[in-house]
């Protein structure tokens, strides 16, 4: 397999805003940069087949909005629009621009075009890069750094993967980086710049693997270090991702072949009469307005109620709702990668991933859409996840049911 690595920093140079959480402090402008955000693009080339993995440093990606940008990565690269997955790194402070339904008032001024034009320039550098290389895989389990964050009992996919590319000559020329957890640490009042947790993992871990991975979370709608949490500043930022990036390190390396890879798309319209659920909609409404009037509800219940609010007063002027849930299974024989256009919870990836079972499926989440939450019927209630997923109870496991028929 011939590969090929790049990164690019898409820190806006103007007035930006951060996209993640809703209150009157995000509504104003971000204030400055801690760590810049970049996107990693990877290239991998069998046979004359080519897949573009896109990381970017936003919280969400609308179809919609990366459509120039793929149609222009697919010509310049030659690679089939089905095989380039653009996903976000879904940290809550990084610029806004790139999703439709931000919470934000404002979009970052011309921020859909700069990353677009940033990535498409770094992606001519690829093909001019391509180098042979084996594969090889750390695969382990993580835990005491994040859980379920409606239960921290219940069940989560702690599972946690490094796939790396090295040349004969040991060089490391690609990588990803894939651990379900949600970027998260920094709480909801931050203005500066941050790619939060994935990328501080990501950059700890880039001396160690020998270049800067590809990171993704995967089914982590659910998932979060809310009960490991120590503060939510960038000292607590340091010292989760530290210990996260340190368990990843006891692991090592194992080969994996990967061959030429196959693409097929599964699309799932979504259409039903919003009405029926008006009036659970009102009745949630009318408790989220309490929790942020009551003076004893603690700042992370506010922050949730606060988001359940708007949410909700959302869903009550929608009469229908129609959208469509598009995933493409990859599939390069050594390991299958499925994507998932939103943020799936736990559960409903490993039930995925048991799909391919005694194969290896690894579920990439932020990919290619953002079409919100989606929630397993028995979560419903339990978070405000289940307050905002546009699909009602059991719609999808529904869906799961279809993808698994069509499998």
């Amino acid at each position: 397999m011939r590969v090929s690595s790049t990164k690019v920093s898409i820190a806006p140079s103007g007035v930006f805003y951060l996209d993640g959480y809703f209150n009157d402090v995000r509504q104003l402008p971000g204030t400055g940069i801690h760590d810049d955000p970049y996107a990693i693009l990877l290239l991998l080339e069998e046979a004359g087949e080519r897949a573009l993995f896109v990381g970017v440093d936003v919280c969400q990606i609308s179809l919609s909005r990366t459509k120039k940008m793929r149609a222009l990565l697919s010509s310049l690269l030659n690679v089939r629009d089905e095989l380039i997955v653009i996903s976000a790194v879904h940290s809550h402070s990084c610029p806004n621009g790139l999703r439709d339904d931000s919470s934000i008032s404002h979009d970052t001024p011309g921020y859909e075009e700069l990353v677009t034009g940033l990535v498409v320039q770094a992606a001519s550098r690829l093909p001019g890069r391509l180098t042979e290389a084996k594969s090889e895989i750390l695969s382990m389990r993580i835990n005491g750094w994040y859980s379920n964050r409606n239960d921290k009992n219940k069940p989560f996919d702690d599972q946690a993967f490094i796939v790396r590319f090295v040349a004969d000559d040991g060089s490391v020329v690609g990588a990803m980086q894939n651990f379900n957890c949600h970027s998260t640490v920094v709480g909801p009042f931050n203005r500066l710049i941050t790619s939060d947790l994935q990328g501080a993992v990501r950059a700890l871990l880039a001396p160690w693997v020998g270049i800067t991975p590809y990171a993704f979370t995967g089914a982590s709608g659910d998932l979060g270090n809310r009960q490991f949490r120590r503060g939510a500043g960038f000292d607590e930022l340091q010292r989760t991702a530290v210990g996260i990036s340190g368990e990843f390190m006891k692991g090592s390396f194992e080969p994996v072949e990967l061959g030429v890879p196959t693409v097929r798309e599964f699309i799932h319209d979504v259409d039903y009469d919003n009405r029926q659920y008006f009036a659970r909609y009102e009745e949630l409404l009318e408790k989220a307005q309490q929790t942020l009037a009551n003076d004893s509800s603690t700042a992370t219940e506010k922050k949730l109620a606060r988001t359940e609010a708007r949410r909700l007063s959302e869903k009550l002027e929608i009469d229908h709702v129609r959208f469509p849930i598009v995933m493409r299974v990859i599939d390069f024989g050594g390991i299958v990668f499925v994507t998932f256009p939103g943020e799936l919870c736990s559960v409903l990836g490993m039930r995925i991933k048991s799909m391919f079972l005694p194969r290896l499926c690894i579920v990439i989440g932020y990919a290619n859409d953002a079409q919100g939450y989606f929630v397993p019927g028995e979560d419903f209630g339990l978070g405000y996840e289940s307050f905002v997923t546009k699909l009602p109870r059991g719609g999808i496991e529904s869906v799961l049911d279809e993808f698994e028929e069509w499998l």
